[in-house]
């Protein structure tokens, strides 16, 4: 134990600040893109800070037309490079736990956290807002910076209910949603994970069986539980295994298939009933957890 701190104090008394161990580090576009909204001097101050820093890559993915404005708009720039700070603390990826929520103030936004697949046998990866940190825990003298395969942006500003209830692709999840009482549930802190039937899932129902199950709230919540997982599972962290939902029987859990080609599946078993669906839209970020939209009520 003594050996491990005074190496942790070895590797911060030779470490640079975040700016320094940035540029060594080879994020060159986000040390000039800090430059350039006049955050230098802020990130090489005392700290401490936690920066989750998107590498060259991660800004090469962006649309032209998103950096050419973040490029000309120096406080939505400053903005979004906050948004990859978190001030007054060094967070280690070993202190990082799953489903931890991190508020950004300023942005009204905040970071959900994950740690997936960590066991006794492996550490697990770390996601932001469903973003892969590639690389962990390089130390600089005022905090830590992780690395990012993404830029975490746009910012998170409204809960599952109000991005189904804005989205016309949810309109009749939406109407089933409130007929069984559940907006307000879709409306609380989570984080949850929502398997969202589109309308051209929902139309796969028969009319007078779709109709007969709006009409019926128990059999209806029901149904709409078993599409709702606690916790936030982002699609990064989407491997083949099961999951207990909200609807809380055992019949009530689903199964989460990863093939080829990007495709993810989501399947469940009901009074020996199999359904399967597939994700059409993956990563519907939320404030309060994230949304898939799938092919088929399951």
């Amino acid at each position: 134990m003594k050996i491990a701190v005074l190496s942790f104090l070895l590797s911060t008394a030779l470490a640079g600040n975040i700016v320094e161990e940035l540029t060594a580090a080879g994020a060159t576009t986000l040390v000039d893109l800090v430059v350039k909204a006049g955050l230098a001097d802020t990130l090489t101050g005392p700290g401490p800070f936690t920066v989750v820093a998107p590498d060259n890559e991660a800004f090469a993915k962006l649309p032209a037309e998103l950096l050419a404005t973040l490029s000309g708009d120096v406080e939505l720039l400053k903005k979004v490079l906050l948004f990859h700070v978190v001030p007054g603390m060094a967070v280690m990826k070993k202190d990082i736990a799953n489903n931890m929520v991190v508020p950004f103030p300023d942005a009204d936004s905040l970071h959900i956290v994950n740690v997936y697949l960590k066991s006794k046998f492996y550490d697990g990866f770390v996601t932001v807002n469903g973003k892969l940190m590639k690389k962990y825990d390089i130390t600089a003298d005022n905090g830590v910076i992780h690395i990012l395969s993404d830029v975490v942006y746009p910012f998170p500003s409204a809960t599952i209910a109000q991005l189904v209830a804005a989205d016309d692709r949810f309109s009749t999840l939406l109407a089933a949603v409130v007929a069984a009482g559940l907006a307000d549930t879709l409306a609380s802190e989570g984080p949850f994970t929502v398997f969202a039937p589109t309308n051209e899932a929902f139309a796969k129902i028969p009319k007078d069986a779709l109709d007969g199950l709006l009409a019926d709230t128990e059999a209806l919540k029901k149904v709409l539980l078993r599409h709702v997982l606690p916790g936030a599972l982002f699609k990064k962290g989407i491997s083949w295994d099961t999951h207990s939902t909200a609807g809380g029987e055992e019949e009530d859990m689903i199964a989460t298939q990863v093939f080829k080609g990007d495709v993810i599946k989501v399947v469940s078993s009901v009074g020996g009933t199999r359904k399967g669906a597939r994700v059409v839209a993956a990563d519907i970020i939320a404030t309060n957890g994230v949304i898939h939209a799938i092919d088929t009520v399951i």
